[in-house]
């Protein structure tokens, strides 16, 4: 019987390809400027379209605390999601990535630098996410609005300025805030959904010192978060719209802010009033 073992004898090295560290590092920044250019494309779209902005306040409601630039990023890659973690987050989670699945490319902060004019910079790197539709395994508990009452108990809880009923405010109007003696006066007999909705707006009005538009967004996304409705612009002002995108971008962070400051007190006092009907012994 012949014997062909020569033939593997003869069978030519593969060469393993040494890693090319440059061509690493030159395909990660076109990406960053990739991204840098689709955070600016949709900051100038967010608020130059009524339609684009209900989206993008639909995601910052979903998405938390999620910065301006990877909600924006979110928005124009993966405008469905709920919930977003990179891959890692979600085998934490007990939760794997369905096969070919592609995910969302944001940035996440890693470290600074000093610029050449001495002042410091923020370096940012790639990361690919995904949204929960797109992995399997273990339940994930969803978030339950809470009841109306609820939710406004939890706003008016611990808030930043006084909260006090008054004769002179229209119920049209529900809420107003006072500069002058740094107070929100709420009309009396409110109907919930609206009470909310106008407590949101005020109370960011003395979170960002700004005018209605900016107030009404952050009121917006503090509805969606908790199940009330919102109340979409029809129309962005001139002076919004007209803005270059970097500073868009710049008043899209003032309604960030604000919507956290009012989201993230919200859900403590939620989660404290939870926890204290649990440790409540039963009758």
């Amino acid at each position: 019987m012949e014997n062909y073992d020569a033939l593997f004898d003869r069978q030519p090295m593969q060469a393993e390809q040494p890693f090319d560290r440059d061509a690493w590092a030159q395909q990660k920044r076109e990406q960053r400027q990739e991204l840098y250019e689709l955070i600016e494309e949709m900051s100038d779209k967010t608020l130059a379209d009524p339609a684009a902005l209900s989206d993008y306040l639909n995601m910052h409601a979903k998405l938390g605390k999620t910065s301006v630039a990877n909600t924006l990023l979110i928005v124009a890659q993966k405008p469905d999601a709920t919930f977003i973690a990179n891959f890692d987050d979600w085998q934490k989670r007990e939760r794997s990535v369905k096969r070919g699945e592609k995910g969302a490319l944001v940035l996440e902060a890693n470290g600074e630098y000093e610029r050449p004019d001495g002042t410091m910079g923020v370096n940012f790197d790639v990361k690919r996410v995904f949204d929960i539709s797109q992995t399997y395994g273990k339940p994930v508990r969803e978030r339950q609005n809470p009841p109306i009452k609820a939710a406004l108990k939890a706003i008016t809880t611990n808030a930043p300025v006084p909260i006090k009923l008054s004769e002179e405010v229209n119920q049209s109007v529900a809420a107003i805030y006072n500069e002058k003696d740094k107070t929100v006066y709420v009309a009396k007999g409110v109907e919930g959904n609206e009470l909310f909705f106008a407590l949101s707006r005020e109370l960011a009005r003395a979170h960002s010192g700004k005018d209605t538009f900016v107030c009404d967004c952050a009121a917006n996304i503090a509805c969606l978060r908790y199940g009330v409705p919102a109340k979409y612009c029809d129309r962005i002002p001139d002076e919004i719209s007209s803005l270059e995108s970097r500073e868009k971008r710049s008043a899209l962070n003032i309604v960030r802010d604000a919507a956290c400051e009012i989201t993230e007190r919200v859900d403590r006092n939620l989660f404290a009033e939870r926890q204290k009907q649990r440790n409540q012994p039963e009758r």
